[in-house]
């Protein structure tokens, strides 16, 4: 019922129409956080726009920080994003939800997921117990609620056992809420991770890394779109994927602009060199063949939460399957 209200919605939008003409206009919704930070260089230095003149469109794009993965997840259904960009776990629902209408069009980065408390009893995170409250960006369903479920299952014999204790939080509502004692362990990835230990004063410690539960390089965010704009709007697509390579290079090779991108686009506190020591970390890259798609898929599977098995191929778009994805 779900999967026919959600392609519903993408035909009242018209997204569903082979007919429809390419845009002028395109909105691409991303969260908090630097994965994201190609996407604020692509919006600060108009890439889009670039690419697409080069193509012959004239076409504009917003990139709009809607804060959670949930609103990111609805806002694709809804059709009033034609990209969104969020963990492989909305990916994998959506795609499944929609029959395959949701891919991946690129990855945008892979960095490390932190989980951080304040509760001196916490000494692992089988020690959560009532009275405690996780923040991360959506429950059950983003990235960082999926990697809790993997280590909960690993360490404490059941994937479901810290649900109970998750609450819907953005990033930066996480850590003022974990820095007020408003909640106990905050699940969040650069740079909050490390402004919390830093500004916690002793106060705050790690309890959980990603890298520890994945053990590999993993595509933490994706960008995401619908096959039927895809087909659609070839040129637009073409220009936001080239576009999402120019801003992922420009990262790469010039850290120290891409830090004052970050900053001004979240108004940041964190210090530019600080940004900077984040971005060039080893634990961190931006590059835009998924990674670890198939493990979230098959963990997502063997716990219920989706019914299909689908190996990372499936869920990407035709451009990136012949790459060395996993």
């Amino acid at each position: 019922m779900k999967s026919r209200i959600a392609l519903a919605a993408l035909v009242a939008t018209g997204l569903g129409s082979s007919a429809v003409a390419e845009p002028s206009h395109i909105a691409i919704g991303i969260q908090n956080g630097i994965a994201y930070l190609p996407l604020q260089v692509m919006a600060a230095q108009h890439l889009v726009e670039k690419h697409a003149k080069v193509l012959g469109l004239a076409l504009t794009a917003d990139v709009l920080n809607l804060g959670q993965t949930g609103l990111v997840r609805d806002a694709l259904i809804a059709g009033q994003i034609q990209f969104g960009v969020a963990g492989p776990p909305t990916l994998i629902t959506l795609f499944e939800k929609t029959r395959g209408e949701f891919a991946a069009a690129d990855a945008v980065s892979s960095l490390p997921m932190t989980l951080n408390t304040t509760n001196p009893k916490i000494k692992s995170i089988c020690d959560f117990a009532d009275g405690d409250k996780i923040a991360l960006p959506t429950v059950k369903s983003s990235g960082q609620a999926v990697v809790l479920q993997m280590a909960s299952k690993a360490l404490c014999g059941d994937a479901s056992r810290n649900d109970r204790y998750t609450v819907s939080m953005g990033h930066p509502d996480g850590y003022n809420a974990l820095m007020s004692g408003l909640i106990s362990a905050h699940m969040t990835s650069p740079p909050f991770a490390a402004a919390e230990l830093t500004n916690g004063k002793g106060k705050v410690r790690r309890v959980l890394n990603s890298n520890d539960v994945l053990r590999s390089k993993a595509s933490i965010v994706l960008l995401i779109t619908s096959n039927a704009f895809r087909a659609a709007n070839p040129v637009a697509y073409r220009a936001v994927r080239e576009a999402l390579e120019e801003g992922e290079a420009f990262v790469r090779k010039h850290p120290g602009q891409a830090a004052a991108i970050y900053k001004k686009a979240e108004k940041s506190r964190e210090s530019e060199a600080d940004i900077v020591r984040q971005i060039t970390s080893p634990e961190v890259a931006f590059d835009t063949t998924p990674q670890g798609l198939g493990r979230f898929a098959a963990f997502m599977n063997e716990i219920g939460t989706i019914k299909g098995k689908y190996n990372w191929q499936q869920l990407s778009l035709p451009e990136l399957r012949s790459r060395k994805g996993s």
